[in-house]
């Protein structure tokens, strides 16, 4: 078995039971949050959630994977790389949390979005119909985006070329990915209230961390940007400046504000705020660490086949538009997998640092 191929997982089950597994051999507490979705061998799913420290600490590192469902399996990887390599020592304050596939239906469904097709990192908050502007652009790219059939050829990358043209690949890109309400069936969209897999993840997280000052969330993400390398999206607002800079000293050159960026990308609703809204008083560094894959054309038109395939197919997993969306968002190049454990690796240490200071000498 290669290196990848260990911390790579073949589908969601097999993912779960080896970070389980992998919990108990380093003497974590497991949380397992019930959900009413099921996979598809009919059991249902839960998200799992890895403690260990203190239970009511002043400083924690909080590390997720698998917002994005099929995205997961890279964060899965990262995880358990880290969880079989060993966590640092903590002190009596201090906790290290790791939150495995927060959206365990679209890891094992192949989905990117959950149960109801909501994209649950636009849904940390309840979104409400959206209407003026934002709406009436997304409306307009309806059609071409979600088409009512099953999938076929249809000429989607000229159109989708002459409307980059047209209006430019940033504007379009924030158009089409900052979350809609427009169509419960088509991508990116936001729901109308928070669903179940991100409330049970507040309620669960809300009353642990309520006397935490210090909070560092690192949420791995795959998709934009150059093949193999990685940014670290961070929030753009004023606000937001001296905890952005706090990052970029210790993360380095690859923090990057969302919508500065070719891989940046800002969405109301994001896990994101959660923490903000969640526990004001804590001084929170939150960095989306985004794998890049393939062009977004590319991306985009693999989401839109699955899409066309969940709604007005079969549903199946075995489609190519499944296999397809898989290999987007987790290719299975040995080296880009490499690349993924090695950068992983780098953050989760650099996160340690801020979170818990540098390790002690001889550590």
């Amino acid at each position: 078995m290669s290196r990848a191929s260990r911390y790579f997982a073949p589908d969601f089950k097999t993912a779960q039971q080896r970070f389980r597994t992998a919990v108990a051999a380093r003497g974590g507490e497991l949380a397992r949050l019930p959900l009413a979705a099921t996979g598809p061998d009919g059991a249902t799913l839960c998200i799992d959630i890895a403690w260990f420290g203190a239970q009511s600490p002043r400083r924690v590192l909080v590390h997720s994977s698998g917002l994005h469902g099929v995205e997961g399996y890279a964060g899965s990887a990262i995880q358990l790389q880290w969880l079989e390599e060993g966590l640092p020592a903590l002190a009596d304050d201090a906790a290290i949390v790791i939150a495995h596939m927060l959206n365990p239906y679209g890891a094992a469904w192949l989905r990117r979005v959950n149960e109801n097709n909501v994209d649950l990192n636009r849904n940390f908050r309840a979104a409400g119909p959206k209407h003026g502007e934002p709406a009436r652009e997304y409306a307009a790219l309806d059609a071409l985006l979600n088409p009512r059939s099953p999938p076929r050829r249809d000429f989607f990358y000229g159109r989708a070329a002459a409307l980059v043209l047209r209006h430019g690949m940033a504007k379009l890109r924030a158009v089409v990915i900052a979350g809609q309400t427009v169509n419960p069936r088509g991508l990116f969209y936001a729901g109308r209230s928070v669903e179940p897999g991100p409330a049970a993840y507040q309620a669960h997280l809300a009353p642990r961390l309520a006397c935490a000052e210090q909070i560092t969330a690192i949420d791995v993400h795959t998709g934009l940007g150059r093949h193999g390398e990685d940014t670290l999206i961070v929030n753009p607002a004023t606000a937001h400046a001296q905890a952005n800079a706090t990052m970029r000293g210790i993360y380095g050159a690859r923090v990057a504000p969302a919508d500065g960026h070719d891989s940046t990308y800002h969405a109301d609703g994001s896990q994101q705020e959660m923490y903000r809204d969640l526990f004001p008083r804590a001084q929170v560094h939150f960095a989306t660490q985004e794998f890049g894959t393939l062009p977004p054309l590319r991306v985009l038109a693999a989401l839109r086949e699955e899409n066309r395939w969940h709604h007005y197919g079969g549903s199946t997993l075995d489609h190519p538009a499944k296999r397809r969306l898989l290999a987007v968002f987790c290719p299975p190049s040995e080296r880009w997998r490499e690349q993924v454990l090695r950068r992983g690796r780098e953050v989760a240490a650099q996160a340690c640092g801020l979170a818990f200071g540098p390790p002690a000498a001889g550590a």
